[in-house]
């Protein structure tokens, strides 16, 4: 028996959004208060990865010329309480199942406390400036969204050949193994989901003023 649920996205009921304009200097006061392990998730998306392969570049394009992005989620494991919720409102909302594996944002379980001594580590994609899996795709599958800059994967145009996946760093591109296509997060078009029904406030929407 499947496990998959689907639902009417109407019904879902709305809570308050934690997402709004930030100046840096909030956001660095925001991030001071977060264990180390948060600050440097979200401190990640301003840096390039670290596995550029220019042989993966099939945009004609170099890193130096992609637009940066405009918006991110910072995610703080002090608050993070382990239940998943952004994980199935993400499937939901995206793929009308309740399935986590879809999710494009990720819970990582620590019982043994060695994520700097955290038993739960909320990873998001960092929608990097110098975007490994943008410059990775041949098939113009990836694009900018005009108002948040996430780096959106169009999944009529995936083909399903794993370049963006293999080019992540941070192994945040998720595949759909029934529809052999990738996905990843693409900030829900400046509204996400996961940042308003996360009941311990962990994640948060940062725009860049």
């Amino acid at each position: 028996m499947s496990n998959e649920v689907s639902i009417d996205k109407s019904s879902v009921p709305k809570k308050t959004t934690g997402k709004g304009l930030i100046s840096r200097r909030k956001m660095l006061k925001f991030l001071g208060i977060q264990a180390v392990a948060g600050t440097l998730a979200a401190g990640s998306a301003l840096a390039a990865p670290k596995n550029f392969n220019p042989d993966n570049y099939n945009r004609g394009i170099t890193p130096d010329q992609l637009p940066n992005t405009k918006a991110w989620l910072i995610t703080d494991p002090t608050l993070c309480v382990g239940c998943r919720t952004c994980e199935i409102v993400c499937s939901l909302s995206h793929d009308n199942v309740c399935q986590p594996a879809l999710s494009r944002i990720h819970t990582t379980s620590d019982p043994f406390n060695t994520l700097a001594k955290l038993e739960v580590m909320p990873n998001v994609c960092r929608q990097c400036n110098m975007a490994d899996c943008y410059l990775a795709c041949g098939y113009e599958a990836l694009t900018l969204d005009p108002k948040t800059g996430a780096r959106v994967i169009d999944p009529v145009k995936c083909e399903g050949c794993g370049e963006c996946f293999n080019a992540c760093p941070y192994d945040m591109i998720v595949k759909n193994e029934a529809k052999n296509i990738f996905s990843k997060c693409d900030l829900c078009g400046g509204d996400p989901l996961c940042v308003q029904f996360c009941p311990a406030g962990a994640i948060k929407f940062i725009e860049l003023g």
